[in-house]
């Protein structure tokens, strides 16, 4: 046998064939083609498996296609695509299943991942008793009219050939001499007629009993073989029975089970270009390195390959995506299919409470597969109806469970009987209206009033350890200065001065949300009598602010900020002057240092720990939780400064 390298057929630019076409919307290609038109190939790109052993056909070729009537065909597979002459070669035969091509069959490769050797294949001509292998019909069927002609010579006959067009020529010289050979034929013919009448006359004697006894013995023979017929019909149709009642059953197995293969390729979610996901992210794209964040995008670009050595996988293609995100525009390449979720279903996801479960709707994993998103993350099964419905979105089921309960339900449906009661909102009764706005402001000042009170009290309370804590760190910083070198300066300054500027917006944008968190809170209590409603909100601000109150220190910061201004800048002030002092004159005694050109600022900044802030900082343009939990954390804002840079000082 060949090299299977060689065996399968590569058309090239300006070949003119026949290839299949689908309709725009079918982008998957899912559905058999809608029909075959003719074109030229206009460009084409190979794709290699990834495992060497799947990589025994070769390459597998994508054919762009320019169709006569001015449509193209994008990415069109390989067995999608025949050369004109072969697919008219193929409609031939296809027109008549009955028929076989003479001494040619074709060979396919069942257990092969490649979709040419496994559906299209190749073709064996039995010549002098050998096979040979060819990559095109038309090739083999002219090898074997080759070595007809040559054997039978002027004797061939149309019959005898694939291809008889081909031999034109053969044939009208074969005509001259058929004419020829009739004439003589005719001749001989008219003389046979005569002897033959002399011996019909001479014969016509015995006929009669020469008959009788030839009657008797033909109705013998007769019936002996319509015996003989009869059993051998009767073993034939068993044998055939069997053999087609063994073939439907293969065949319906494998009709199941590439119906379940089929339904497990559609549980996977695949997005279009241009739809809003949600996406992993990683810094400096190291997927494996770290653990990724997941920000807000839209998928620009996507390619598809095996999940494992095996082939395709039972839940279809692995899908990388190409992906855009939202809040800076940078781009991100290959991610995975399991790192990338649909808008809606990570918003779900992630305002979902660990402890809550959807209502009849569940998560189904594969964790013995190899594909990497069956195992992970799988689809969603909701019960409908008392059938479970097999869903690849988790919004698409929680919908389709929610419109089964109120279409069973109706008006008696409530709110906690759905997954999602805000789209069914009108079928809820309206709530009451809220109380106005200077109401609402009234009772907002009044609890901010009790707040700085209670905030003013643990302030003072907590201000002799903020300035022990302060003076720790300073000592540690000043200790951890001595072995740095002169070019941390800068870094220290800038980072400093960046984490300042930070920390006060994050904390102002939280203080908002803090803000209209409370209005909210307190319309949505307005339902009740003004007195309950009031004595309840307070006592849930009460309860609110007592469990964070370590959150509560930044907002007091912030709060009483105007009136210890004064006071804090001035110790503040000196402190800094201090330190940049103390700095300096360490450095150049301990280091020798010559003056410097320019004087080191160190600005000192009072931020919270971590766990106490209000809001997660901004790192690379990314929300991100800081790492350290120190009080005097530098953290750095600029993008484009990522490593520690000259004349920089950490401190």
């Amino acid at each position: 046998m060949p090299q299977q390298r060689t065996l399968k057929p590569l058309l090239n630019v300006g070949d003119e064939v026949t290839a299949a076409w689908w309709p725009p919307s079918d982008n998957e290609r899912d559905d058999a083609p809608s029909g075959w038109y003719t074109g030229v190939i206009s460009s084409y790109k190979s794709v290699y498996p990834s495992n060497k052993s799947n990589n025994c056909y070769g390459a597998i070729r994508y054919y762009t296609v320019n169709f006569d009537d001015g449509d193209v065909g994008i990415d069109i597979p390989e067995h999608f695509v025949f050369l004109t002459r072969e697919y008219e070669l193929h409609t031939m035969k296809d027109d008549d299943d009955d028929e076989e091509w003479m001494g040619v069959k074709n060979v396919t490769d069942r257990h092969s991942d490649d979709p040419w050797a496994k559906l299209v294949g190749w073709y064996v001509a039995t010549i002098d008793g050998e096979e040979h292998t060819f990559s095109l019909l038309s090739d083999a069927l002219r090898a074997v009219d080759s070595i007809v002609v040559s054997e039978k010579g002027m004797k061939t006959k149309r019959e005898d050939l694939n291809l008889p067009d081909d031999w034109d020529k053969l044939f009208s010289d074969k005509a001259k001499q058929k004419k020829k050979q009739k004439t003589e034929m005719e001749e001989l013919k008219q003389r046979h007629l005569e002897e033959k009448e002399k011996l019909r006359e001479e014969a016509e004697a015995d006929k009669e009993s020469a008959v009788k006894i030839a009657v008797v013995k033909e109705e013998r023979k007769v019936r002996e073989m319509q015996h003989t017929i009869k059993k051998e019909l009767r073993e034939q149709c068993k044998q055939d029975m069997e053999k087609l009642k063994r073939e439907y059953e293969e065949e319906k197995k494998r009709q199941e089970i590439e119906e379940e293969r089929a339904k497990k390729e559609k549980l996977k979610p695949r997005y279009q270009v241009g739809e809003e996901v949600y996406a992993a992210w990683w810094p400096d794209d190291k997927k494996k390195d770290e653990e990724p964040l997941w920000y807000l995008g839209r998928v620009k670009g996507y390619k598809d390959q095996r999940s494992s050595s095996k082939g395709v996988g039972e839940y279809g293609v692995v899908r990388l995506y190409k992906v855009q995100y939202a809040d800076d525009g940078t781009e991100q390449d290959f991610i995975p299919e399991h790192f990338v979720m649909l808008k809606e279903d990570y918003l779900l996801s992630a305002d979902e409470d660990p402890q809550h479960q959807w209502k009849g709707v569940k998560n189904v994993v594969s964790k013995d597969s190899d594909d990497i998103w069956a195992s992970l993350i799988g689809y969603y099964v909701a019960t409908i109806d008392g059938k479970e419905v097999a869903f690849p979105h988790l919004s698409e089921a929680l919908r389709a469970y929610d419109a089964s309960i109120v279409k069973r339900k109706g008006d008696k449906t409530k709110q906690a009987d759905l997954n999602i009661p805000k789209d069914w909102d009108w079928l809820f009764p309206e709530i009451p209206s809220p109380p106005s706005v200077e109401e609402l402001m009234k009772e907002l000042q009044e609890t901010k009033a009790k707040i700085k009170e209670q905030q003013v009290a643990f302030a003072k309370a907590t201000s002799k350890k903020h300035d022990a804590e302060i003076e720790v760190a300073v000592k540690n910083a000043l200790a951890e200065e001595r072995k740095r070198t002169q070019d941390m300066k800068k870094r220290l300054r800038k980072e400093l001065i960046d984490y300042h500027e930070n920390e006060m917006k994050t904390t102002l944008e939280k203080f908002e949300e803090e803000k209209t968190k409370i209005t909210k809170e307190t319309m949505a209590k307005a339902q009740k009598k003004h007195e309950v409603a009031l004595e309840k909100q307070r006592r849930d601000l009460e309860e609110h602010f007592q469990y964070e109150k370590d959150k509560a220190m930044q907002f007091v910061k912030l709060e009483t900020k105007q009136h210890q201004k004064n006071e804090m800048q001035a110790e503040f002030n000196l402190l800094k002057k201090e330190i940049e002092r103390e700095i300096e004159q360490k450095l150049r005694s301990e280091y020798s240092l010559p003056p410097a050109p320019k004087r080191a600022k160190v600005s000192l900044v009072l931020i919270p720990r971590p766990g106490l802030s209000p809001k997660p900082a901004m790192e690379n343009g990314k929300e991100n939780v800081p790492k350290g939990d120190s009080l005097l954390t530098p953290v750095a804002t600029d993008k484009t400064e990522k490593q520690p840079t000259e004349d920089e000082v950490l401190v």
